[in-house]
């Protein structure tokens, strides 16, 4: 097919231009449903038949509820249902063929390993073998028709467990597994292909827990994945299309509440940031219909005085729209959508492209799409001043010295030239964290032995992207405490344009020159800082380390990402 060729695309390009954005609802959208008759938090929600049951929870008077009330997305109504027969907070719940098991929490105002099943066809209550260990806010999934109970605490913010069971629901019976490497409580967990991953929590007070783990209970073996970006416990998290979404939490449970949505995808062991939630809550409920997360209750205030009854709709996009990479949509992007027209199976979303990805490029249609992990970007494009504006966050940067515009000199439109002596750009704090992953990149040209790309204010010496003195190769001293380098073997003071970049993916770093990994090894997690960022100059301004050349499309990803 010619690129802007063929009646094919010829006709879906007339479709696309007939469509206005307000055509269909566009997705990574949050929408307001009916509020639960019932406000309350450290409750759970389950899915039968398409319908949510919220089960449990406590009132702004910190009273254990037995309320079971039911949503129906396709009507947007809630029904009463048959209470528990005990009141319940803070316990977890899995379905196994179309049963609802309640599990651990407080029941009746005890800590409890109590397990009860609750029917939604004939709205009753059996119950069934407790859990051999008692416990609270823990979190439960289901695998091959077996639910595994993993982590939770003893008492409010006291001893947490890594234990792992496994029930039955067929023969009623617990079987212990293999103990979770890292203990904690208040965390979420989401299933992918038959594998369990564990998400957030805290392993005391306030002392979160940033791994990711992931079980698979066919082995019955843990293993380390990529850290979540954003610490919390009180959070909730669902999985859609292969993906899982973390969703709100806290830091403090008398304090900062998040909206924070992350989407952790468990074939690339990455995450990306999402379209927030309107509402900041912690000791939330979500559960997944038709492809869409519902958020239900939780809380926002200090000391748990009061719950929500809000519910909020979350539609993960799966569609990409950017099919090419370029970071912009337009008709390249348009043929290859025409190439997969109505066809079941395409690269870029998960179902049959359709009259609604039409509506999705129309809202895009000729527009930058910025990946969401991006939280700093300095085009260096502009062509008067002395700020170079960020493009995608709040991090706006004060040229010094006498640097110079370059509109039309860069690799990407404009760059700045800097004259190797007394010419840099200062930032704010942006990442640095030792302990949490990010990505730099930068395009340069030019430049000597010894001089530097890009390092942070007040860690004297250290170069996060530098040449090295003797050759001019691409090297790295982030973290710094140590004074270890990384250094790889390609020079980048040839004149030439050249993309570098490093990857801080703890306790991993690589380097990258032109989106090619040229260098990598593993450094402790000592160093790093919560300081502003000299782009073009050493750590200290110390002379020589002055960068003569000239600088591009600076990023910063606060995540670890792969050029």
């Amino acid at each position: 097919m010619k690129l802007f060729g063929g009646s094919k695309v010829s006709l879906l390009f007339i479709g696309l231009l007939s469509i206005t954005a307000a055509s269909l609802t566009a997705q990574d959208t949050w929408t307001k449903k009916a509020d639960m008759p019932t406000a309350r938090y450290g409750l759970s929600s389950s899915v039968v038949d398409g319908k949510i049951c919220a089960i449990g929870g406590a009132t702004a008077s910190q009273k254990d509820l037995r309320t079971v009330e039911q949503y129906d997305p396709a009507t947007d109504t809630w029904t009463k249902k048959a209470d528990m027969p005990n009141t319940r907070c803070w316990h977890s719940a899995s379905v196994v063929n179309g049963k609802i098991y309640i599990i651990g929490g407080y029941a009746a105002g005890t800590l409890s390993g109590m397990v009860e099943e609750y029917d939604p066809v004939t709205d009753t209550w059996t119950r069934k073998a407790d859990m051999p260990t008692p416990r609270w806010v823990l979190s439960t999934s289901v695998v091959n028709g077996k639910i595994y109970a993993i982590a939770g605490a003893a008492e409010a913010f006291g001893e947490c467990f890594d234990t792992v069971e496994e029930y039955d629901p067929e023969t009623d019976t617990w079987t212990r597994k293999a103990d979770m490497p890292t203990r904690r409580f208040a965390l979420s967990t989401g299933v992918v292909n038959g594998r369990i991953y564990v998400i957030g929590g805290a392993s005391g007070w306030q002392a979160f827990v940033r791994a990711v783990e992931e079980y698979d209970p066919a082995t019955d073996t843990w293993a380390r994945r990529a850290n979540i970006p954003t610490p919390r416990w009180w959070l909730s998290s669902s999985t859609v299309n292969g993906k899982i979404y973390a969703i709100g939490g806290c830091v403090d449970v008398h304090g900062v509440t998040f909206s924070t949505v992350e989407e952790y995808d468990p074939q690339k062991d990455s995450w990306i940031k999402k379209a927030d939630m309107p509402t900041p809550r912690k000791a939330l409920a979500t559960s997944v219909v038709n492809g869409k997360i519902y958020a239900i209750g939780g809380s926002a205030v200090p000391h748990w005085d009061a719950g929500f009854s809000m519910v909020e709709e979350y539609h993960p996009d799966p569609f990409i729209v950017d099919l090419n990479g370029d970071e912009k949509v337009d008709f390249r992007d348009f043929s290859l959508l025409a190439e997969y027209w109505r066809q079941d199976e395409s690269p870029f979303t998960n179902r049959r492209v359709n009259c609604e990805d039409l509506a999705v490029f129309a809202d895009y249609w000729l527009q930058e799409i910025l990946p969401a992990s991006l939280v700093a970007y300095w085009k260096l494009d502009e062509t008067e001043g002395v700020i170079a504006y960020d493009s995608v966050g709040n991090y706006d940067a004060t040229l010094h010295g006498d640097p110079i515009w370059q509109p039309a000199g860069g690799i990407v439109n404009g760059a700045l030239e800097l004259d190797g002596l007394d010419d840099f750009v200062s930032t704010p704090f942006v990442v640095g964290a030792v302990d949490a992953p990010f990505s730099v990149l930068a395009w340069v040209k030019g430049g000597a032995p010894g001089q530097v790309i890009l390092s942070q204010k007040a860690v004297p010496g250290v170069g996060w992207l530098a040449t090295d003195p003797s050759n001019g190769s691409l090297v790295t001293d982030y973290p710094g405490l140590l004074r270890r380098s990384l250094a790889s073997e390609t020079v980048v003071t040839d004149g030439q344009w050249h993309r570098v970049g490093l990857v801080w993916d703890p306790p991993d770093r690589a380097l990258y020159i032109n989106d090619v990994e040229v260098a990598r090894d593993k450094h402790p997690l000592l160093g790093g800082s919560d300081a502003g960022l000299y782009i073009g100059a050493g750590s200290d301004l110390a002379p020589g380390t002055f960068f003569s050349g000239l600088i591009d499309d600076v990023r910063i990803h606060d995540q670890a990402i792969e050029p």
